[in-house]
């Protein structure tokens, strides 16, 4: 064990904070109406626009800067979405500033701070006249200057049109945000060109589900980039430690939370996306030693590239048609 690893935590039989609090806290969210109201306490928290933005101008441009250097062939037209933007839309935001032509965004909660978006896009604004380069500070990221092709007096009119529409409830054209959402409620196949996931996968329930669905979405030839972080996700002190919990442990933890840690490893996202079809185009891992911390018997299958995987950036493709196949026709949303 690294002198620099917590000696209590995730283990079997060990005991930390972060796992006490984690099981008290769980049964709590089954009492009606507090889930809702833990969601508007947070919602009315201290937030930070300037920061807000910076992370997601940060963000959308590494997951660009990455598919564009893979020869995905991205369009700065396109449609793109993305699955679980959380409290800010402003991935998307930063994505029509830099050309793309429509952004979906999609929830399972509605947490996002509507209200607040326009004072993000400002920031963004800012962010993109200055070409700011994006830090190169966690092992995955080229450094590129601001794409700012969106950024016209034109263009940047339609788009605070659009986030004062959305911020209103009203319809945009530019701007869809749907949340709470079912797979169900997006039939259509073949509209979006890229799609960014990060660090929601971990915490799908059917993760196959969704990726399943992620590949109808998607245009023939289009690109999907997927941030997947499996650690404990403070469940331990330790960053593998989730992995030594028992199911009935886990359950309790979920508690009645829409959402929690699925805790599948590297190796059973690399498998259900090539089951699904997709073109594994770039896999960035992040590594990190593991710390013994112990695995159920669930999980004693992981891999020694499942151990020390703690992040991984995958982009994949879908395949382009075949010359002699039918050309799907594509579908806009809203339009």
């Amino acid at each position: 064990m690294s002198e620099s690893e917590p000696r209590d935590g995730g283990g079997l039989g060990e005991i930390s904070w972060n796992r006490v609090r984690a099981n008290l806290a769980g049964p709590l969210y089954g009492v009606p109406g507090l889930a809702a109201l833990v969601n508007r306490m947070r919602m009315r928290r201290e937030w930070c626009p300037k920061a807000a933005a910076r992370y997601c101008y940060t963000v959308w441009l590494r997951h660009l800067a990455i598919a564009r250097g893979s020869g995905t062939g991205v369009k700065p037209r396109g449609i793109v979405m993305e699955i679980g933007p959380g409290d800010t839309i402003g991935v998307g935001l930063a994505a029509l500033l830099s050309g793309m032509e429509r952004y979906i965004a999609v929830d399972k909660v509605r947490a996002c701070r509507l209200a607040g978006s326009l004072r993000v896009f400002d920031e963004l604004l800012a962010l993109f006249a200055a070409r700011v380069t994006m830090p190169g500070d966690d092992g995955f990221a080229e450094c590129v200057a601001a794409d700012s092709s969106g950024c016209s007096p034109e263009r940047v009119r339609e788009i605070r049109k659009s986030v004062l529409a959305l911020a209103e409830g009203a319809e945009s054209d530019l701007l869809t945000y749907a949340a709470p959402y079912r797979i169900a409620d997006f039939p259509e196949e073949n509209f979006a060109n890229f799609v960014v996931a990060q660090a929601t996968m971990e915490h799908v329930d059917e993760p196959e589900s969704l990726y399943a669905a992620i590949f109808r979405w998607l245009a023939p030839g289009g690109s999907a980039a997927f941030v997947v972080d499996y650690s404990s996700h403070g469940l331990s002190a330790r960053w593998d430690g989730h992995w030594a919990l028992s199911e009935r442990e886990h359950r309790r933890i979920r508690g009645g939370r829409p959402y929690g840690l699925n805790r599948l490893p590297h190796s059973a996202h690399m498998r259900m996306l090539a089951q699904c079809g997709y073109r594994i185009v770039r896999v960035l891992r992040t590594p990190r030693r593991s710390t013994g911390a112990g695995c159920r018997h669930v999980f004693a299958n992981l891999t020694p590239g499942d151990l020390e995987t703690s992040q991984a950036h995958i982009l994949v493709a879908k395949p382009c048609l075949k010359p002699h196949d039918e050309h799907p026709p594509g579908v806009v949303l809203g339009g």
